[in-house]
């Protein structure tokens, strides 16, 4: 490989640490799928067997046999969610809020090495789960919640071998650092008395894909990602010392696998449809346990007994001609919350419908631009409360999503 081109990867790998992460989680639970400008188009159909650009080494790593050379690429993506809340809360009292979901930007980034035609070797850094609530300090119902933010960062180093013309398959290990930083409320104390919880950590985890083509304008992929267990520390602070001390703490927050079956099929140089299935082992996040250093809890258990949930969406490529693409897309997310009695105030999740389009320019042999929108309509979310303080109502909610990438090849 020339000099220059040695440059060019070895900028491309250093820019992967600068990654902006902060995400309000914009698929079911607290999920961030916006790892790809290109594939939001597709409301995420055929993620784990396009294998159009490098975001494929996260999608499904046995993707990277269907790439050329070696390959850089970048995404910045704005989430806009709106979320309001109108209901009764301690006392019988009205309560109602403003938007209650912050706006923020997710960035992923890429890179691909070609070690030959039949071994490539991929690295990704990722904000695959994110959140940011926040509600008044003195409002109602503050016992519940107040703020909540949770930022992830994965690095994934992805291999991936092609066994033969039909099938090729990747495997890959993941660093992920995790923090959760929530404040909260009580009731009893003044208004705008706060107390904070905060831990991180880094965990580990895998993940495997595999790719079938049964010719070159049809293929099928498999992928499975691993749970991610995190044993936060950490320590819990109060605006109000004298009532609420300071200690050391600990929780667990174990991060859901998936599990992802894609379609791809290209009808000629102008046409193609994809489809996708995902399950999200959201089981796994029972509730939340705070522990002091002396091993009693730090704040009540909050219940969450979420369930595992499904990703359905189906989507079309059309070139209208050389170098210009419209992509379409639509899916149903289903929400991780069962129920109104497990819907808290910091992750009001529900049902979404997806409706999405994007662009794609090949401004060169080299440089490919995207360019892509997406809508969520989100179900009505009720709540219904009794502990620590009653609350019932409901949240209405919607989700905007403006996205861009670039994919640099040598």
């Amino acid at each position: 490989m020339k000099a220059s081109k040695k440059n060019w990867l070895m900028a491309g790998v250093a820019g992967l640490a600068l990654v902006g992460v902060a995400g309000e989680a914009s698929a079911a639970g607290f999920m961030l799928r916006e790892q790809s400008s290109e594939y939001l188009g597709n409301s995420f159909a055929g993620s784990a067997a396009k294998a159009s650009s490098p975001a494929t080494i996260w999608y499904n790593p046995a993707g990277m046999t269907l790439l050329h050379g070696h390959q850089i690429a970048g995404s910045l993506t704005w989430i806009a969610p709106q979320a309001r809340f109108d209901g009764r809360g301690l006392g019988g009292a009205s309560v109602s809020t403003g938007d209650a979901i912050s706006d923020a930007a997710v960035g992923s980034n890429f890179a691909l090495y070609s070690i030959s035609d039949d071994i490539k070797f991929g690295l990704a850094v990722v904000s695959p789960f994110g959140l940011r609530s926040s509600y008044p300090g003195n409002w109602n119902a503050r016992a519940h919640g107040v703020a909540s933010a949770i930022t992830d960062i994965a690095i994934n180093g992805n291999v991936a071998y092609r066994i033969n013309k039909n099938l090729s398959i990747g495997v890959g290990i993941t660093g992920d650092w995790a923090e959760a930083d929530l404040t909260f409320g009580n009731p009893a104390a003044p208004a705008g008395f706060l107390g904070r919880l905060k831990g991180s950590d880094i965990g580990f985890g895998w993940n495997v894909g595999a790719l079938w083509e049964f010719s070159p304008q049809t293929r099928i992929g498999l992928a499975y990602r691993s749970n991610i267990r995190h044993g936060l520390e950490g320590q819990r602070t109060s605006s109000i010392p004298a009532v609420l001390s300071t200690m050391d703490i600990t929780a667990d927050l174990t991060l859901p696998g998936t599990a992802t079956a894609s379609f791809y099929h290209a009808f000629d140089e102008k046409w193609a449809i994809m489809a996708d299935a995902q399950w999200t082992q959201w089981s796994v996040l029972k509730d939340l346990a705070v522990y002091g250093t002396n091993g009693s809890l730090a704040v009540p258990i909050t219940d969450f007994s979420w369930r595992d949930t499904w990703f359905f969406s189906v989507g079309a490529d059309y070139q209208w001609t050389k170098g210009h693409t419209i992509h379409v897309g639509t899916a149903y997310d289903m929400g991780a919350i069962k129920d109104a009695q497990h819907r808290g105030v910091r992750v009001p999740d529900a049902d979404r419908y997806w409706l999405s389009t994007g662009y794609t320019w090949d401004y060169s042999e080299k440089l490919r631009l995207n360019l892509s929108y997406a809508h969520l309509f989100a179900a009505s979310a009720d709540v219904s409360l009794t502990t620590p303080t009653p609350l019932t109502g409901s949240y209405k909610a919607s989700v905007d999503i403006f996205s861009t990438s670039f994919t640099y090849k040598f």
